[in-house]
């Protein structure tokens, strides 16, 4: 259509027609008035103040193409007729207040929203994954997740990344995850192979066994637990040394010379650092060991080197036909045409912005209006043939579209702006705090929060609430905060004791270091979890009793008719004479060997074991002691272990609240409360 401007005027400017101070200017078929602010009709003699249509207490004001009202708190519109707070916007019994800029919500607890939006229930829509409960806080909520999952939603399942090497199955359990090892493995992460590097001497076969055990097979010409007893033959003759060793014999032992880059009883083992450089992406962290290496991911991450990321595009969290694109430690949507928002939610011809019967239909950008006859404008908002374009000049400031109405015009503001003219910047109040940045929006204005804030003004400091435990430090970070762990300490939160349960086997003690530990074995032992008892199995020969010694070494201490480093030389002695069989057994001797035969009941070299014997092997776990009992046996349990068998940890979970530090005590615990917090489980 088109909207002309008709003057169909028939006199002259003498004497002037004009009221109001209206400017008379003569044409060729008469004459047009211009108008002051506030004055309109043919001769200016409408005053738009005159009545007053401003309602609810506005005032009316004279304003360039027609009139402006300056509203009472908490109305708005054109002519002041919508009263903010009635009907109640907030939600879920929030309370309105009336403010300069429209209103604000004083919400309940458990509920956030911004101005003018609606509230929502957090824990309603149960965020909390795999079984994780939602509770409540006072800036939130917070999921206490099922054993063997952690996250924020608990999205993280600790089995899912596979730490169980060497076809061990992962277990959820209580404060993380256990690995069941297969035959003839050990360790946390079923990591020690007993088999690598062989225990077997001579080249014997190492054969793994159910339970953590081993037996070697041997050679023809060498028998024994470890095939250490040579039958004469040179070992040399059976023993080949790999890659290029060289082998040396000596009596009835032999030794492999390996090429450099190469290790192992028969120089089997290639030589290499598989942690440098660090194979596991996006934070990964590397643990090696003898010939592979294991990624612990990040929270998010999945994949043999931690290179897959879980969750954020999977399952797509853009909806009406948007795009998951992943970006470092987050995601984005690329919305199809017609919808916006966050995750592509809201459909802009949803609301139908067109007026007058227009027809919405998206477009690149947004939307556009196809209008009914009569009508144009960007709304369909302009009724054709005006005899005033209050329109011109364009009253609407800050980039504002000016479409003609039935009582003068209105302004369509750009984003961020509102007021009747446009005049009101959303951002000038600076609403947003810490630091944040305040962009226009549909809505109004969106805040971009600084690093480690977060809440629709950038109110809330993630650090506030103290997130990281046993000590850590929170510091603000691309995305939220992160936790600097104590020594000894990880984990999202530092909830993780990386020394208990402890790691260290063998009665080893548990250093903690930054972001790991060490261990520090016992006399005799060895192995980075002190898992290799020198002595066990014993590798001396003929009853030799295996001396656990200082650095890692033993000796063996021989009975007076053997020698050797082994004890593995006889003295041409009856054995009988100096090896007693106990518990009544009888000593059989064989050149320089003997041989117990035991009385029902017993067993072992010397007829030393009795098979009843409740405590052997030690039933009594973590550090447990094996006492007999009229009934069998008792274990004495170490301090903060319970249980028939103190299987039970009583600080695993914490059982002390508001990030109390639990202290093990003789079959309890008690609590160290943080500042301002007391009770026994500092509850209160």
């Amino acid at each position: 259509c088109s909207c002309d401007i008709k003057n169909n005027l028939a006199d002259v400017c003498n004497p002037n027609p004009c009221e109001n101070e209206g400017i008379c200017n003569a044409t060729t078929d008469g004459y047009h008035c211009s108008c002051q602010d506030g004055f309109i009709g043919k001769n200016c003699a409408t005053n738009l103040c005159d009545p007053n249509t401003c309602e609810n207490g506005g005032t009316c004001n004279h304003a360039p193409g027609g009139y402006q009202c300056n509203c009472s708190e908490g109305f708005h519109g054109d002519y002041c007729q919508t009263d903010l707070c009635n009907p109640n916007q907030c939600k879920s019994g929030g309370i309105c207040n009336k403010t300069n800029d429209g209103y604000h919500c004083s919400c309940q607890a458990g509920f956030i929203g911004k101005k003018l939006l609606a509230l929502v229930y957090l824990c309603e829509s149960n965020p909390c994954e795999n079984g994780g409960t939602c509770n409540h806080e006072p800036d939130g909520y917070q999921c206490n997740c099922a054993d063997g999952f952690v996250g924020d939603y608990c999205q993280t399942d600790l089995c899912e990344s596979n730490p169980c090497e060497n076809g061990g199955t992962c277990n959820h359990v209580p404060g993380g995850y256990q690995c069941n090892c297969a035959d003839g493995l050990v360790g946390d992460f079923c990591q020690t192979d007993l088999c690598d590097p062989s225990p077997c001497e001579n080249s014997g076969t190492c054969v793994r066994k159910f339970g953590g055990k081993y037996s070697c097979d041997c050679k023809p010409a060498y028998t024994g637990t470890l095939c250490e007893n040579a039958n004469n033959i040179d070992p040399c003759m059976e023993t080949e040394c790999l890659n290029s060793g060289t082998c040396f014999s000596s009596g009835s032992h032999f030794n492999c010379e390996c090429v450099a880059g190469f290790k192992g009883v028969n120089c089997e083992m290639k030589i290499s650092d598989l942690c440098n450089p660090n194979p596991c992406k996006n934070g990964g962290i590397c643990n090696a060991t003898t010939d592979e290496y294991h990624c612990l991911c990040q929270a998010g991450f999945i994949g043999k080197n931690c290179e897959t990321s879980k969750y954020l595009c999977n399952p797509s969290p853009c909806e009406n036909g948007g795009t998951c694109v992943l970006e470092t430690g987050n995601y984005s949507c690329n919305c199809l045409d017609g919808f916006e928002g966050n995750n592509c939610s809201i459909d802009l011809c949803g609301s139908n912005p067109c007026e007058n019967g227009g027809t919405c239909n998206h477009a690149p950008g947004g939307y556009q209006c196809n209008c009914a006859d009569g009508f144009n404008g960007d709304y369909c908002q302009t009724v054709c043939n005006y005899s005033v374009d209050l329109c011109d000049p364009n009253p609407c400031e800050n980039g504002g579209t000016c479409n003609h109405a039935p009582a003068g015009y209105q302004c369509n503001c750009a984003d961020g702006f509102f007021g009747d003219n446009c005049q009101t910047d959303l951002c000038d109040s600076d609403p947003c705090e810490n630091g944040g940045t305040c962009n226009h929006a549909p809505a109004g204005y969106q805040c971009n929060c600084a690093d480690g804030f977060i809440g629709d003004y950038c109110q809330t400091d993630q650090c506030d609430s103290n997130p990281c435990e046993n000590g850590g430090t929170c510091n603000h970070a691309p995305g939220g905060y992160q936790c600097n762990c104590a020594d000894g300490f990880n984990g999202d939160y530092c909830q993780s004791d990386l020394c208990t349960p402890n790691p260290c086997q063998n009665n080893g003690t548990c250093v903690p270091q930054a972001g790991n530990y060490s261990c520090v074995c016992i006399d005799g032992v060895v192995g980075s979890n002190c898992e290799k008892d020198l002595c066990d199995p014993s590798p001396c020969e003929n009853s030799g009793t295996c001396v656990r010694k200082v650095g890692g070494k033993y000796s063996c201490d021989c009975k007076p008719a053997y020698t050797g480093t082994l004890c593995g030389n006889a003295n041409n002695i009856d054995p009988c004479m100096e090896n007693k069989c106990l518990n009544s057994g009888t000593c059989f001797s064989s050149s320089s060997h003997f041989n117990c035969q035991c009385v029902a009941g017993f067993k072992g070299v010397n007829c030393e074991i009795q098979i009843s014997d409740l405590c052997y092997p030690n039933p009594c776990e973590n550090g447990g002691t094996c006492n007999h009992a009229p009934s069998g046996y008792k274990c004495n349990c170490a301090d903060g272990f319970d249980g028939d068998n103190c299987a039970t940890d009583l600080c695993a979970p914490n059982p002390c609240q508001h990030n109390g530090t639990c202290v093990p005590q003789a079959g309890s615990y008690s609590c160290l409360c943080a500042n301002g917090v007391v009770g026994s489980n500092c509850e209160i």
